[in-house]
């Protein structure tokens, strides 16, 4: 008998002792209690359902112990995206996946019976405020921080000073401080397209197709730097230039001054590929230039370039051949779950979901599927569960982590993709 139950067994005793005995028996609430009378009985039995309560887990929702104050409570989650500036629409994508996330998980009970609460915060890509949007979530009763994407070194630095948890889509490159084969940051965890996985793709893609050459351009920010670390993983031969390009994707012109010159150390260079790990709006500028030059060039982009309607629109009929990486299951016939989820964002929406969307929603719910396992919303507890999650159902495929491994999307999970300007879509490359 465990001591739950023991204890359990004692307060039924209890109970029956002290309210009412056996007909026939000399000893009854009434003796022991002269001004009992119904009073007193209720406070025997609310005494007694609490000990219940607290020693046996009996008080629950879908098989999971909660108390009734505890279940009356909400279950605090913080999500931090960009809604404004150059990932706007990848901010945008992951608010409204999370909403959605959240009211999927409270319309099926909540989480241990308790419904799921999220606070908002638009970072606009800046680092001090999403560090003070964590801090404030986190003195708000959150239990865990979701993103940040555009700030995800600054999000997953307060993680670990804090020893606080941060998951879904977040930048890896701050998940990994010290590059994909070293140890993570022990309090993040990432659902996010990773930026080393999309780099060692597009090496290998060099590797066998460009025959002179590749030229890097990639932003100076941890996005950047990661995904070249990821290219120069796989891109074995010594690239014919790699600039860390200052991006400047809101004002056309002098992001135009700075592609011109690019163009012209890419043309003295001799490179027949060039990679440009920069904004939607930055790459749009480049090819454009490009075109109007009269040069011609492979262009790789990222996994930003085919991710929304961005790039496609600004590169107009310049967008036709070019490059970008794309997570593989997309490729295939949709899951019953990517597929009712696509159907119900359209309808809230009223536009088609992207990757950075459905990221997020994963977060949400491997979280969720965090807390469940564990019975507990305690930061350790929800640290233990994650590093052992293993084949979480998520829109994004089977989703796991482990004390090593922090990123449930990994290099060999993409494909290369290129854009046909007559359909407007993006095909795999075979």
């Amino acid at each position: 008998m465990t001591v739950s139950t023991h204890m359990a067994y004692k307060a039924l005793v209890w109970y029956k002792f002290v309210v009412g005995r056996p007909k026939g028996s000399t000893t009854t609430a009434k003796a022991r209690y002269p001004q009992g009378g119904i009073l007193k009985r209720k406070l025997v039995i609310t005494a007694l359902a609490g000990l219940l309560s607290a020693t046996t887990g009996l008080v629950g929702i879908g098989g999971f112990a909660a108390s009734a104050s505890a279940s009356s409570k909400p279950i605090i989650v913080g999500e931090i995206s960009g809604t404004t500036g150059a990932y706007a629409a990848i901010g945008q994508a992951a608010f409204n996946s999370v909403k959605m996330a959240a009211a999927a998980i409270n319309a099926s009970g909540g989480i241990l019976g308790r419904k799921v609460k999220v606070l908002y915060g638009n970072d606009g890509a800046n680092a001090t405020t999403s560090s003070l949007l964590f801090k404030k979530f986190v003195s708000e009763g959150a239990v865990a921080i979701l993103g940040s994407l555009d700030t995800g070194p600054t999000t997953v630095a307060v993680s670990n000073a804090m020893k606080f948890p941060d998951v879904g889509n977040i930048d890896e490159g701050g998940v990994y401080p010290n590059g994909p084969t070293k140890a993570p940051y022990p309090w993040a965890w990432s659902t996010s397209m990773n930026g080393y996985g999309v780099g060692e793709v597009i090496g290998s893609y060099a590797m066998n197709h460009c025959s002179t050459g590749l030229y890097i351009m990639h932003d100076p920010t941890a996005y950047g730097t990661t995904g070249n670390t990821g290219i120069l993983t796989t891109y074995t031969k010594k690239t014919l230039g790699d600039d860390a390009i200052t991006e400047n994707w809101s004002s056309s012109s002098p992001a135009a001054a700075t592609m011109d010159a690019e163009l012209t150390k890419i043309k003295a260079s001799g490179a027949d590929c060039v990679e440009a790990w920069l904004t939607a709006q930055d790459q749009a500028t480049f090819v454009n230039e490009m075109h109007s030059l009269g040069d011609k060039f492979t262009i790789i982009g990222n996994d930003t370039t085919n991710s929304t309607g961005v790039f496609a629109s600004l590169a107009g009929a310049n967008a036709k051949g070019v490059l970008a990486e794309e997570l593989g299951i997309l490729a295939k016939a949709p899951s019953p779950a990517l597929k009712k989820y696509t159907k119900a964002y359209v309808k809230e929406f009223k536009i088609q979901p992207s990757i950075w969307g459905m990221v997020s929603y994963d977060g949400l719910m491997v979280l969720a599927q965090a807390i469940k396992n564990g019975r507990s919303t305690s930061k350790n507890t929800i640290k233990t569960q994650l590093n052992k999650l293993k084949n979480y159902h998520g829109l994004t495929g089977n989703l796991s982590f482990t004390k090593m491994i922090h990123t449930s999307i990994n290099g060999p999970q993409f494909n290369m993709v290129r854009y046909n300007t007559s359909t407007k879509k993006w095909s795999v490359v075979k």
